[in-house]
């Protein structure tokens, strides 16, 4: 798992040294809502709950036609409830959890010499689910992301941006320990859809 986190910043980085001779950066800071999420499997259910999100995007021009190179780093801290029906007949709070998202990818601009702009961009990165309580393990995981949403600018550097966006990990689980010593493990698919918002700063020559 090392050499992946090592791959992917290389990636980044060398995203942002090509984009360098480019003409535009836009940087955006973004708060919002993260949607909460449930994983069933056969004995039960894991559900992550709805918590804040937070992060920023930056996006480098690459041609005149809108298309830029993104890169996003985004925080929730939800809490994790399991209902297990051997372990955990009702529903029960285990862990809150940082989970860290990491994605580069590209984003298309429509009408991109106007004010109004709305968009619509893919990628792909790394999820962490990082528990807050040292008694249960990590997980990093491969995943992707689809962005959608609108730019409206005031001025030729300053603007504002509401986007969704959905970030499927292709695959995440972890062990749980229970009172007795047991452990509940399991793994899939938990989506993370988010609804964010924040100023755009435009940067470089028009």
């Amino acid at each position: 798992m090392k050499t992946i986190k090592k791959n992917l910043l290389l990636t980044v980085l060398g995203l942002f040294m090509a984009a360098s001779t480019f003409a535009q950066i836009e940087i955006t800071p973004q708060a919002g809502y993260q949607i909460g999420s449930k994983y069933s499997y056969y004995d039960g259910y894991m559900k992550l709950k709805a918590s804040g999100h937070y992060g920023v995007t930056v996006d480098f021009d690459i041609n005149p036609t809108g298309t830029q190179i993104e890169v996003m780093y985004a925080f929730q801290n939800p809490d994790l409830n399991v209902k297990d029906y051997f372990y955990y007949p009702f529903e029960t709070y285990i862990a809150t959890f940082n989970v860290h998202h990491i994605q580069a990818g590209f984003i298309q601009n429509f009408n991109y010499d106007e004010d109004f702009t709305p968009f619509a961009g893919i990628s792909g990165g790394l999820t962490i689910f990082e528990p807050q309580d040292s008694l249960f393990e990590s997980r990093t995981k491969f995943a992707f992301g689809l962005t959608g949403g609108v730019k409206y600018f005031f001025t030729e550097r300053l603007g504002i941006r509401m986007q969704a966006q959905l970030l499927i990990p292709i695959e995440w689980g972890g062990v749980y320990y229970t009172g007795n010593g047991g452990a509940i493990t399991s793994g899939g698919s938990l989506l993370q859809l988010n609804f964010t918002g924040g100023l755009i700063f435009r940067l470089g020559e028009s």
